[in-house]
């Protein structure tokens, strides 16, 4: 189905995800980790394994490169790649800074090829139809979003809960909103370390008197993947941690202009069962082979990148 002959870098936890979908599609060419354990336990192909990312990004048999090491690491490689004349998957977050994502921008721009990130809730069906809903009106008009990103462990040494979990949320906040918030609010929990937040609370205050709340936890005991909406009509949730019939929720209880609670029956919507990885991936693909936009593009990850930058400088005024 695909030509493309692909490059990865990094083969963490999510990386092998990405590496067995590669696999399945039949486009992996080379691949690079610098831990030679997770390549050796996980690459069925010894031919495939790389010795430096160099002979990745330096291949002239390559045309595209995915990108899934630590996020420190992030701007160098995907500089290097669209260098080297090479379409860039890159899982999220795209870089560390503004001032890096937007060199990345230009460069991209200069050299005519896609930066791609991964936001990967954009490519989930659960998602996409809470969106749709929203669009047809049947919640009214919005009022709070909520998203609640909770997990135990994965603590990082170089990137914050912010960058690690808050991103995706971010991403999928202004996909609603279509607009950037005029004010953030921060608190955050410095648990493990005196730089890097582990828990962050969020207030993002966008036009006509729309809110959301962020919260991202990597020292929760529980797990929890929960983006809500409410609306003047009714309010949807999207829970990722259950199973295919229950992803989506909506509840058409209100609260009416007297103060008080309509309750309505809350009921599922049908989601198509599709995994989102799978499909993130092969929307990449397609991109490349026909020099289309995709909706995760440079443009898209600067405005994450502009509200992770709002919320950084809040954290430092309120942290140090």
């Amino acid at each position: 189905m695909y030509k493309n002959n692909v490059g990865m870098i990094g083969l963490g936890s999510w990386g092998k995800n990405i590496y067995r979908n590669l696999e399945t599609l039949n486009v992996l060419k080379k691949i690079y980790d610098s831990n030679t354990e997770h390549l050796n336990n996980t690459v069925t192909s010894k031919k495939q394994i790389a010795n430096n990312a160099d002979e990745i990004i330096l291949s002239k048999d390559i045309d595209s490169i995915f990108i899934a090491s630590p996020a420190d690491t992030h701007k160098n490689y995907i500089i290097k790649s669209l260098l080297n004349n090479k379409n860039v998957f890159v899982e999220k977050p795209l870089c560390l800074s503004l001032k890096d994502a937007t060199e990345i921008k230009k460069l991209s721009s200069e050299v005519n090829k896609i930066c791609f990130v991964g936001h990967l809730l954009h490519y989930h069906n659960g998602f996409n139809e809470l969106k749709n809903i929203i669009k047809l009106g049947k919640i009214g008009n919005l009022q709070i979003i909520k998203a609640n990103r909770l997990n135990f462990g994965a603590i990082r040494q170089k990137e914050s809960v912010l960058f690690d979990l808050a991103s995706h949320d971010i991403s999928m906040i202004l996909s609603i909103t279509e607009a950037m918030p005029k004010k953030v609010e921060v608190n955050a929990i410095f648990n493990n370390s005196k730089k890097i937040a582990d828990f962050i609370n969020v207030l993002l205050y966008f036009e006509n008197d729309l809110t959301a709340v962020i919260n991202s936890d990597w020292i929760s005991p529980y797990k929890e993947h929960r983006f809500s909406v409410l609306g003047s009509k009714g309010s949807l949730i999207f829970d990722d941690t259950k199973d295919w019939t229950n992803k989506l929720i909506i509840n058409p209880s209100y609260i009416n202009k007297e103060k008080k609670i309509i309750y309505k029956p809350e009921k599922a919507i049908e989601v198509l069962n599709d995994e989102p990885l799978k499909k993130e991936i092969e929307t990449f693909l397609q991109c490349v082979k026909k020099n289309h936009k995709p909706i995760t593009d440079i443009d898209e990850a600067i405005n994450v990148q502009v509200v992770l930058d709002m919320i950084e400088k809040e954290l430092r005024k309120n942290y140090g």
